[in-house]
């Protein structure tokens, strides 16, 4: 069989792993850097050693970026450097990560294969010498990323210093990105015969009578482009699943190669905090043992960022059902490639910056970097040591962390996340609302769920649909909440949620939930009418109705829980169908006679439990309140939800991180005297937090 033939087989289905199950099992914190070696004598690499050592760095990342310093020329390896600095980094007590580093094409192979580059438009090749610029679904390129990664993996299975390998680096940016290379558009159409058959099945599936777009073979559907040349979105969304699974099969068949190789240390990639991210897919952890995840923080007011941060931080914990993610990187020093983006934190900015992810659940943080490029790809200015080897004027600020983190290495890795709710989000949800944005606002429902459980000192785990579907698996959890799942159509999660809430449990389901099938079809049934007899209603329209910050509108509220609540979301307001046996919770406020008195908010209890449906999100904190009162000794430490830009995260030693993300102080109410664990403070009652401070409270 041709080497064409075997990567579109690879492509098309999804090759099984070979037998390996590798145990994350982490005995201390991993605190460390990204190091590139290959820069440096082995003189100046041991003085970067010596210096990591003073601030209790326990791990480093090398190898991210080095394909073409290892490979320099097809099947003609330099192994030599990199055993030399392992054999550095292991008589120290120190561990390493290797990465795969794929990402960067070596400049021999673009030479030889220059048809292998991606095409940004039809025949317009990327440069070679940009970062992720090679077509995926080339197999000249597959083969050579699977002989390098299987020539690295047996010559490091077995090095004493290695416990984790990476894939790849940041591959979540081509999630985004249209490739118009003709190995693409051939994988595209073995991905279409895959997916949907025959063209009968997808034009019945896409519903392509509509305009008359119905297709006579699926070797003729073109790769649709960018937004603007008005491709059918039900064909962007099928192409974004494409793409998805291109990803996923690439790191399928690295880990396939590491495993023939004889690797048997745990396996990761970096992700970046994109919506459509790829974390939580199925094949994902497939390929993957842990999640890891790369964040630079910046140091101007950002709320958004901190409440995106947060739930990609649930999230990649939550991926595995390990419990634990590591940090591969995140900021030290400034921000920036050849120009500097912002200015520089603030020591106690920059120790929450550090605290933040450990109190979700992180087992190790790394910076990016440790030494610095001074060329090539950028002479950046962000690093652990100057460009001079010396260490930068904050360095105290690194020793200061990495003696909080060998202190407490023992706790954070014993004593994970308490989570008591689940959010069900994965990528096949939040791909059709990126899709299909109901509003401009839509995608906000998901994060700001999160945050109403992280500010009542709620743990969350995000959960998956092929994970909720599955015996058992909500049965931990007080509370489910079901955010913005826009293609929420697996016919087994009726009865499980209904099962679920027969036992106790509760279920939130937001605007937005259920509104069409994987494809992008929409129902006619009514949104949300495959979860109507759990929740007792479904919406049989929607209405986008606009708020004070629309010109010549007002605000439309909701009487409910006592209270009056502004609608949120752009005005968006579902008109209900409500089933006898339901509890009208709450009815719209509004001087528009078409939304006046409408249910707004509805009850059906199950056995020991209830569904809740929502037909808005509220601008204030009612949301809050809701869960407040579904889960059981909620907050435990909290006597109320803390103000926004303040995280409360429970650990299973019954101590809550408190985390005030903002350059402003905050008040937080205690339920009981507590002590903080790092200072060492007594606190009660109204607890004063100064800007970015950090609590660990019992």
């Amino acid at each position: 069989m041709s080497l064409r033939a075997l990567a579109t087989l690879a492509i098309a289905f999804s090759l099984p792993l070979f037998a390996a199950e590798p145990v994350v099992n982490i005995d201390r914190f991993l605190y460390g850097a990204s190091v590139y070696p290959e820069l440096q004598t082995r003189e100046e690499w041991n003085r970067m050693l010596d210096e990591f050592q003073k601030a209790r760095f326990t791990v480093v990342r090398v190898t991210e970026s080095s394909w073409g310093n290892l490979e320099t020329a097809s099947g003609k390896y330099n192994f030599g450097w990199l055993k030399d600095f392992l054999e550095d980094v292991h008589r120290r007590g120190m561990k390493a990560i290797l990465g795969t580093s794929s990402y960067i094409v070596p400049q021999w192979l673009a030479e030889e294969h220059p048809d292998i580059m991606m095409q940004l438009e039809p025949g317009v090749r990327a440069n070679p010498h940009s970062r992720h610029s090679v077509c995926l679904n080339h197999p000249v390129y597959r083969e050579a990323v699977r002989r390098y990664v299987l020539a690295l993996g047996r010559a490091f299975k077995d090095h004493p210093a290695v416990i984790g390998w990476q894939l790849d680096n940041e591959i979540e940016h081509k999630v985004n990105r249209i490739c118009y290379n003709p190995a693409c558009e051939r994988a595209w159409h073995e991905w279409l015969k895959k997916t949907y058959r025959t063209a009968d099945e997808f034009n019945q599936r896409l519903l392509l009578v509509s305009w008359g777009m119905k297709v006579s073979t699926l070797d003729k559907v073109p790769v649709p482009g960018h937004p603007v040349d008005g491709a059918l979105p039900a064909l962007r969304l099928a192409n974004l699943h494409f793409r998805r699974d291109t990803i996923l099969t690439f790191f399928n068949e690295q880990t396939r190669a590491l495993r023939e190789a004889g690797v048997k240390d745990w396996i990761t990639t970096d992700w970046n905090t994109y919506f459509t991210a790829l974390a939580d897919d199925p094949l994902a952890r497939q390929s993957l043992d842990v999640a890891s995840l790369n964040f630079y923080q910046p140091s101007a007011e950002n709320p958004d960022f901190w409440d995106t941060l947060a739930w990609h931080l649930d999230m990649h914990r939550s991926a595995h059902g390990l419990g634990q993610f590591m940090v591969a990187e995140t900021r030290v020093g400034v921000a920036g490639d050849t120009v500097m983006f912002d200015p520089f934190p603030t020591q106690d900015q920059w120790k929450m910056w550090m605290l933040q992810p450990t109190a979700y659940g992180a087992f190790g943080l790394m910076f990016w970097s440790g030494n610095r490029w001074h060329g090539g790809h950028w002479p950046h200015w962000g690093g652990v040591l100057d460009w001079t080897g010396r260490p930068e004027p904050d360095f105290a600020w690194l020793i200061e962390v990495g003696a909080f983190f060998d202190k407490w290495s023992d706790k954070l890795l014993k004593h994970p996340v308490k989570a008591t709710a689940a959010i069900l989000t994965d990528f096949n949800q939040r791909a059709a609302l990126e899709i299909y944005k109901h509003t401009p606002s839509s995608p906000r429902v998901v994060p700001e769920a999160f945050d109403a459980l992280h500010r009542l000192g709620i743990g969350v785990d995000s959960i998956a649909l092929d994970q909720a579907v599955l015996p058992g698996k909500l049965a931990r959890y007080s509370l489910v909440v079901i955010p913005a799942a826009t293609a929420l159509d697996d016919p087994a999660l009726p009865a499980v949620l209904k099962t679920y809430v027969e036992n106790g449990g509760n279920v939130v389901v937001t605007p937005f939930t259920a509104y069409m099938s994987w494809d992008g079809v929409f129902r006619k049934d009514g949104f949300g009418a495959n979860l109507a007899e759990l929740t007792g209603a479904s919406a049989r329209t929607a209405r986008r109705m606009g708020t004070s910050a629309d010109k010549g509108r007002e605000d439309h509220h909701v009487a409910w829980m006592g209270r009056t609540s502004a609608v949120g979301i752009d005005g968006y307001c579902e008109y209900l169908d409500v089933r006898p046996g339901a509890e009208v919770m709450g009815r719209f406020q509004s001087s528009e006679p078409v939304l006046n008195d409408q249910p707004a908010a509805v009850r059906r209890r199950h056995g020991k439990g209830s569904a809740i449906k929502l037909a808005f999100w509220p601008k204030d904190d009612s949301v809050a309140q809701l869960f407040r009162s579904l889960v059981p000794a909620a907050g435990d430490l909290l006597a109320a939800a803390a103000p926004r830009g303040v995280q409360a995260v429970p650990r299973t030693d019954g101590s809550l991180f408190v985390v005030n993300t903002r350059s402003d102080p905050m008040e937080v109410r205690l339920s009981r005297p507590a002590t903080d664990r790092i200072t060492g403070r007594k606190l009660a009652g109204a607890t004063r937090m100064k800007a970015y401070e950090v609590l660990w409270i019992e």
